[in-house]
């Protein structure tokens, strides 16, 4: 959501002012900067999160998923990318705002950002399928076992335990 924000944010500047300023002033190569680390620890989430674990999904589902879990709602972009953009603009030199024009600004980038996200993460599971489906035309599917992770076993509760004991042993005569 921090990368999502600062894109929307940047975006949203870029949008508005175009190249009649700079970005955040005195600040303004640090904010490039983190823009850049911003954008490639998103890249690494993603990439980690498609390469790790959903070895075993042949359909791309899981990592579908997955990666879904990750991407932030537009809401959250766009709160995010409002606290960003009122940072940004609060180590610049005083100039003129149009507050409607920024805050509609805001609100499409971070739309597009979202939009954009979701649709890679959709063009990533279409990807696995023509990848596992390229594979298994050259390699036959072979029969795997799909076995259950065993249950431990299940702690009688203490009635239980003591049902056993519960009579006098039987009185031999």
């Amino acid at each position: 959501m921090f990368a999502f924000g600062l894109l929307g944010a940047v975006g949203a500047h870029t949008v508005v002012f175009g190249g009649g300023h700079q970005l955040g002033g005195t600040l303004h190569g640090e904010l490039i900067d983190l823009l850049f680390a911003a954008a490639a620890f998103a890249a690494l989430i993603v990439i980690s999160k498609a390469l790790c674990g959903d070895r075993h999904c042949a359909d791309g589902s899981a990592i579908a998923a997955s990666l879904r879990s990750v991407l932030p709602s537009i809401p959250a972009t766009i709160l995010t990318a409002g606290s960003w953009f009122a940072a940004i603009e609060s180590c610049e030199r005083t100039h003129a705002m149009p507050i409607l024009t920024i805050l509609g600004a805001i609100v499409a980038v971070c739309a597009v950002l979202v939009g954009v996200a979701r649709l890679a993460v959709r063009a990533l599971r279409a990807a696995r399928l023509l990848f596992i489906g390229v594979i298994s035309t050259q390699n036959p599917p072979t029969a795997r076992l799909c076995r259950r992770a065993s249950q431990p076993p299940r702690a009688r509760s203490v009635a239980l335990r003591r049902h056993l004991f519960s009579r006098p042993p039987p009185v031999t005569a």
